[in-house]
């Protein structure tokens, strides 16, 4: 698969739109915790201990805000973070996580399907987690929703292969004749692909209902450095 046509800028704002969707999701997770942390404090009186119970949830929601700041995190675009040998896996369950914010799809189901002979790679873990999120919100918009998501590793010759894709069977994604339709925009998303990936030698591209990341095996970009 050749890389996508789409320019630099254009894949760049791509991203930005669904970059801009999940901080506004994280900003409200936020918000929800701290107005939770809010309401426990003014519970407390200075003249007693509080009750366990109530420690017990600020504890609790404490380490929510964590977990939430260590998502945020994720977010900025590192220009200068260099590829790394790496699982796939990791940033998948990274990416997962993180798309459960978007306030458009965060209720939307993916089932992860892995081969067992999905190889390392070299790559840059946060652009990888950026590239999942893209392919996740192109599925997610196929589907208009509500259709579960599948995502797919496996590993293809020297490529390992991350697809992405909305299950038309189910009869609730787009219909076969919309699929044209939406390559279109899709390209968009290649094209967000191509340019978070050109550090880590990948690239993505279109297929039925979704898009498809394509890296270099470890031992295939040990043989080209």
């Amino acid at each position: 698969m050749e890389k996508s046509d789409v320019s630099s800028d254009a894949g760049a704002a791509r991203w930005l739109l669904v970059h801009d969707d999940l901080l506004r999701g994280l900003a409200h997770a936020f918000s929800n915790r701290v107005a939770t942390v809010s309401a426990i404090a003014a519970l407390f009186d200075a003249s007693r201990l509080p009750d366990e119970r109530v420690l017990s949830g600020l504890r609790t929601d404490a380490d929510r805000l964590d977990g939430l700041l260590e998502q945020l995190r994720q977010l900025p675009r590192r220009g200068d973070a260099a590829p790394e040998p790496m699982m796939p896996g990791d940033s998948v369950r990274a990416a997962l996580a993180l798309f459960e914010h978007h306030p458009e799809y965060r209720d939307v189901s993916c089932t992860v399907v892995a081969g067992d002979d999905v190889q390392p790679v070299r790559a840059d873990p946060g652009a990888l987690v950026h590239a999942l999120c893209v392919a996740l919100a192109a599925a997610c918009r196929v589907g208009a929703g509500r259709a579960p998501i599948r995502m797919a590793l496996y590993t293809d010759g020297d490529v390992v292969r991350i697809e992405v894709s909305s299950d038309g069977s189910t009869g609730e994604g787009i219909a076969d004749a919309d699929a044209d339709a939406d390559a279109d925009v899709l390209v968009l998303d290649v094209g967000a692909l191509d340019w978070l990936l050109a550090g880590s030698n990948g690239h993505g591209y279109a297929m039925p209902y979704g898009c498809g990341i394509a890296l270099p095996t470890l031992l295939a970009s040990r043989r080209t450095r």
